[in-house]
């Protein structure tokens, strides 16, 4: 039996489409956020992409006829990270919402790098290589940098830093032996570490906001009807 979709559905989808083309085109930097409006952006950003699909497309009967190969997309992990690494924490599997908060913030940098490199005139597949061959301290101190980017500030970095730490020890079982009367502490640790997960995620995001939205991001997807 074929699976209907509601009309609440269909909407949520059309919305959710809408916003990865203007997502995208205000990452990087195809739209200017200093003259516009939310609502000019919005319809720049559209007309923009419909256009490009139309110059890229085939002529069928004199008109453009898009294909499954005029469009692609891009499947974004970083909410259900985030979720999954909530109910981590409540279920006090705290090494598994470390695992799933630094898995995050992975997706989180080497997003904001690649927006920061194709504004900076980069090539996007040089961006992505930049990305893939560097360390992760790398890219949050001399690329983030040299991209134009302010300097993280410092209680952030040691809070990044210290996630990645604990996630590495785990996905790749760098265990060290402690006494019994260490364990408690370090289990104390772990589970601050992971508790802290949630406002590093708040923190960074507000950072992102700023950084390639001028701030405008809640405002943009509120003109489009999208309630977060």
């Amino acid at each position: 039996m074929k699976e209907e979709t509601t009309p609440a559905h269909d909407k949520s989808l059309k919305l959710g489409v809408l916003w990865g083309v203007i997502d995208q085109y205000v990452r990087r930097g195809f739209v200017d956020l200093e003259t516009l409006t939310d609502q000019e952006v919005i319809d720049t950003a559209l007309r923009d992409f419909l256009d490009e699909g139309d110059a890229n497309s085939a002529i069928v009967d004199g008109k453009p006829a898009w294909s499954d190969d005029d469009i692609y997309v891009v499947t974004d992990h970083c909410g259900d990270l985030i979720e999954k690494a909530e109910k981590a924490v409540l279920a006090n599997e705290h090494w598994f919402a470390i695992l799933f908060y630094a898995t995050w913030l992975e997706h989180w940098v080497n997003n904001v790098l690649i927006s920061l490199s194709v504004r900076s005139g980069v090539p996007e597949g040089v961006a992505v290589a930049l990305v893939r061959s560097c360390s992760f301290n790398l890219k949050l101190k001399d690329i983030w940098t040299s991209l134009g980017a302010t300097p993280i500030e410092k209680v952030h970095m040691r809070a990044m830093t210290e996630l990645m730490e604990f996630r590495n020890g785990f996905v790749h079982y760098k265990w060290q032996s402690r006494s019994i009367a260490e364990k408690a502490a370090y289990d104390q640790r772990v589970e601050e570490v992971a508790k802290s997960g949630q406002a590093l995620v708040t923190t960074l995001e507000d950072l992102e906001d700023q950084l390639l939205f001028s701030g405008r991001l809640k405002s943009l997807r509120s003109q489009l009807g999208l309630v977060d």
